[in-house]
């Protein structure tokens, strides 16, 4: 893990010619050149298509462009019980890439236990504090790098793939830091498409970058939930059948078992501590819970619940008896996604990745999937295309 970049990150926080053959033999061999081409593009194009074809119960086998975004794909030969796939976009944090969730993300199991279709993208060249960083940029929720728009769209390219068979009321985004904090964005802005959302230790709706790694402002759940009714429109509505897990680690930044802070330590300590360093402060996922208890008028969070044998601290809030929106505390990570592979935590395992510790891709999707509010939780196909 590159901790000095990090560091500097919190300090900076922003004519071809055609040939004339004369002669008839030459221009015998010129058609016969020809042919020939055409037939080798012929074959290189049947090449691509299948390099490019899905993987059944595995990766594509490279990384699919898609709205500019280099994107893994997992396809699973599951499907959900109404005899489709449900869609899970996940988004990296800074200082990390979409290869490393791949490889290390334990999204895999995700996909074939669930029925689940996992696409991972990578931010690319527009994105905020540079290619040294990889940052979502999510500053303000303004867009400046167009990454909202490119996921949003995105999302409906993957889901109008007919061999995906996906579910559209299905269909999910979670993400880590700058990823959580863009997806918390998306999710205002486009509620009609993700009927649920997850974010890891991500800054509220459109905060400031710049402040990520220092306390919320005191004006920023009104802040938030002014920006996110702003964004919803025309389709606020839809936020009436949406639902998000908000996760944070204890380790991380003022959590209760805070120990490794980010800026005191040297990167042979990063790898003895891997996945659990302290860096976003957990004020800001407590300010977001607040904003969707708002925006979703939920009662206040229920008491607490060991999920996963005690690996994680799970509350609830619900409205008219129904689940709107979790808050989980996972146990001995810090600023990391909780891959709870029961592998040691090492730098081996990905950058800003605990191996050990909760499942939290199974967590979550057992979650959106349990209490999913455009299907009844029933997964039923006759229940599609309710907001499109």
């Amino acid at each position: 893990m590159r901790i000095d970049h990090l560091r500097l990150f919190a300090h900076w926080a922003r004519r071809d010619h055609v040939a004339v053959f004369r002669r008839p033999i030459l221009m015998i061999v010129a058609l016969l050149l020809m042919c020939l081409a055409q037939t080798g593009d012929a074959q290189a194009k049947d090449a691509t298509a299948v390099a490019a074809t899905p993987v059944i119960d595995g990766w594509n086998t490279r990384p699919e462009t898609i709205q500019h975004h280099q994107t893994w794909i997992f396809t699973p030969s599951t499907t959900l019980p109404n005899g489709k796939r449900g869609l899970l976009i996940v988004l990296h944090g800074c200082i990390q890439t979409n290869t490393d969730l791949k490889k290390f993300g334990n999204l895999d199991a995700l996909a074939k236990n669930r029925g689940v279709v996992v696409a991972v993208p990578f931010v690319g060249a527009d994105n905020f504090g540079g290619n040294l960083y990889h940052c979502w940029d999510y500053d303000g929720a303004r867009d400046a790098s167009g990454n909202m728009d490119d996921l949003i769209k995105l999302t409906e390219k993957i889901e109008d793939d007919a061999s995906l068979n996906i579910d559209p009321n299905q269909a999910y985004l979670v993400g880590l830091s700058s990823g959580g904090a863009i997806a918390l964005a998306i999710g205002c802005k486009a509620p009609q498409i993700f009927a649920g959302i997850g974010a890891i230790a991500g800054p509220s709706v459109g905060s400031s970058q710049f402040l990520a790694t220092s306390e919320p402002l005191s004006t920023n759940v009104e802040d938030a939930v002014s920006k996110c009714r702003s964004l919803a429109q025309p389709n606020e509505a839809a936020l009436d059948t949406q639902i998000t897990s908000i996760a944070y680690g204890n380790m991380d930044k003022d959590g209760p078992a805070e120990t490794f802070d980010y800026s005191e330590i040297d990167q042979s300590f990063d790898d003895v501590h891997a996945g659990q360093l302290a860096v976003v402060s957990m004020h800001w996922s407590i300010d977001n819970v607040e904003v969707l208890r708002r925006i979703y008028g939920s009662e206040a969070m229920g008491p607490t619940q060991d999920v996963q044998n005690g690996a994680g601290v799970q509350q609830v809030a619900v409205k008219d008896g129904k689940e709107r929106i979790s808050l989980l505390m996972a146990k001995n990570v810090g600023h990391a996604w909780p891959a709870g592979t029961g592998q040691a935590n090492t730098a081996d395992g990905g950058d800003w990745i605990a191996q050990r510790g909760i499942d939290y891709p199974d967590y979550v999707m057992d979650w959106f999937l349990r209490n999913n509010l455009r299907t009844g939780a029933s997964t039923s196909s006759s229940q599609t295309q309710l907001y499109r």
